[in-house]
């Protein structure tokens, strides 16, 4: 009887319920997915783990051989004297050529860096930019990240690895007294500019 009165006095007053979805309208995402919604500002943390390795080998050998031989006879009695009666005339050339080169490069890169989303594009995508710089005894190292982003890539912990990343501009300079000692002289320089 009770519950019949509430209902009926709730009814009257006009108060309806709604109940919301665990599930996001019109996207395929699970409730246990961690993607969540960013806006201009947010932070999100880089992962950069880079370690790239190349190598490239290339062999020429060219060999050219030309032989010519050329006999001539004649039986003129008048011409024997001057020419004899047989000649031969032969020549060879030859040209080779042999050439290797090789080329290896390999890096290895591991940082942190919070980026800041500046711009959430209209498929949800996120333009990020984030740049790191760290000065110690005069050494100064500065590493920029910037490229795009999945929102749904960004882990739980508000952070996503670089292979993540789209179009991805990673760089990382150094200045200082290492930096100045690893680079070739001025004498060093002109001459390389002249030769």
């Amino acid at each position: 009887m009770r519950k019949l009165i509430v209902s009926s006095c709730i009814l009257m007053l006009g108060l309806t319920a709604n109940a919301d979805s665990i599930f996001k309208v019109g996207t395929n995402s699970s409730p246990y997915s961690p993607e969540k919604s960013f806006k201009v500002g947010d932070l999100i943390t880089v992962l950069i783990l880079e370690s790239t390795s190349a190598q490239h080998k290339a062999q020429t050998k060219t060999g050219v051989t030309d032989d010519l031989g050329l006999r001539f006879n004649h039986t003129i009695e008048r011409l024997a004297p001057l020419i004899g009666t047989s000649n031969s005339l032969s020549g060879a050339a030859s040209q080779k050529y042999g050439g290797t080169g090789s080329t290896q490069r390999e890096s290895n890169v591991q940082a942190k860096v919070a980026a800041l989303v500046t711009e959430v594009l209209n498929n949800g995508n996120l333009r990020i930019e984030g740049r790191h710089k760290v000065s110690v005894n005069d050494e100064n190292q500065e590493i920029v990240v910037t490229g795009t982003v999945r929102s749904k890539d960004v882990s739980i912990g508000n952070t996503i690895y670089s292979y993540q990343v789209a179009d991805a501009d990673i760089s990382i300079k150094g200045a200082g007294v290492v930096q100045e000692a690893e680079a070739p002289g001025w004498l060093t320089r002109i001459l390389n500019w002249l030769f």
